[in-house]
């Protein structure tokens, strides 16, 4: 039996939607793929200045996404996480991220970069959930 993939889209006022042409997320072979997500208000399309607020902005639209595609929190199963400054912004990051994930945390890497282009923001992951 071949496995489908499937794409999936955020709705327009609940989370972060991508410009370019790609999907919010994808679903294949068991698993969930969200790409790029970021602190992105969804109300104004900007990223607050604010790291904590930018960073718990981003757990909100992964939220979103997740519950897009069928999943929760519980799910995800590793986040690959990209910082403008690693050192300065990782104590808050994981403070954030202790509160969305809990005593359970998914693997994860983080990596400091120059530019990720669009909107500037402190933060971009990537996530990799399972189906439930």
């Amino acid at each position: 039996m071949a496995n489908k993939k499937i794409s999936f889209y955020v709705g327009e006022d609940e989370g972060q939607r991508h410009h370019a042409p790609v999907a919010d997320g994808v679903k294949a072979n068991g698993l969930i793929f969200l790409g790029a997500l970021r602190g992105v208000d969804p109300a104004t399309r900007k990223v607050p200045e604010d790291t904590e607020v930018e960073a718990r902005r981003l757990f909100e639209n992964m939220r979103v996404a997740l519950e897009a595609g069928g999943a929760t929190f519980a799910d995800v199963v590793k986040v690959a996480v990209y910082m403008t400054n690693l050192q300065r912004d990782r104590p808050i990051f994981n403070q954030v991220w202790k509160d969305y994930f809990g005593d359970e945390p998914p693997a994860r890497f983080a990596v400091q970069v120059m530019d990720m282009g669009g909107e500037p923001s402190k933060f971009l992951a990537d996530v990799t959930a399972v189906q439930p």
